[in-house]
């Protein structure tokens, strides 16, 4: 049987737990729930009252924010199947910690052109990692795509540390 943890975002929403979500609908549900529990919609009889909204509303925005972005949902869902399985997976291929080093100094050297040919570089990388992700996901080879998440995390840090420079 699945773990669940504490606040599952996908139950907090009321969706199956999958990669693939609408970008939209899960919009149209973040603001329907947080409308609902707003507080400034809820007269409150008591302090216990005020602080279940307040928590209530709190888990939603928390939920929001790991399910708004791929990465974040995925690490929610692989634990949420398996519990410890991103821990589990942590070591990772020393080729492509030796080739996500190459990378970081390419993106710590990069110029002019170079910038937008990287960045490019990088979005497909991560994008593939995505796709590859959800193809483990959906054969339920977890160990796998827990590596991709760890993976991941190369790709996107050298993302950003690309777009810092700006």
């Amino acid at each position: 049987m699945p773990h669940v943890p504490a606040t599952d975002a996908f139950a907090v929403f009321g969706i199956a737990r999958t990669l693939d979500l609408d970008a939209a609908d899960l919009e149209r549900r973040y603001l329907k729930l947080s409308r609902e529990c707003h507080p400034d919609h809820h007269r409150a009889e008591n302090e216990a009252d005020a602080t279940a909204v307040l928590q209530r509303a709190a888990e939603v925005n928390d939920a929001w924010k790991v399910l708004r972005d791929p990465w974040r949902r995925a690490r929610a869902l692989l634990e949420a199947e398996r519990h410890g399985v991103l821990e589990a997976n942590k070591k990772l291929d020393p080729m492509f910690l030796a080739e996500a080093l190459e990378l970081a100094e390419e993106v710590a050297f990069a110029e002019g052109e170079q910038v937008a040919a990287l960045r490019e570089r990088l979005r497909s990388a991560a994008d593939a990692g995505l796709d590859a992700l959800k193809r483990d996901v959906e054969a339920e080879d977890l160990d796998a795509a827990a590596r991709r998440v760890h993976e991941s995390h190369y790709y996107l840090k050298a993302l950003r540390d690309l777009e810092a420079k700006g």
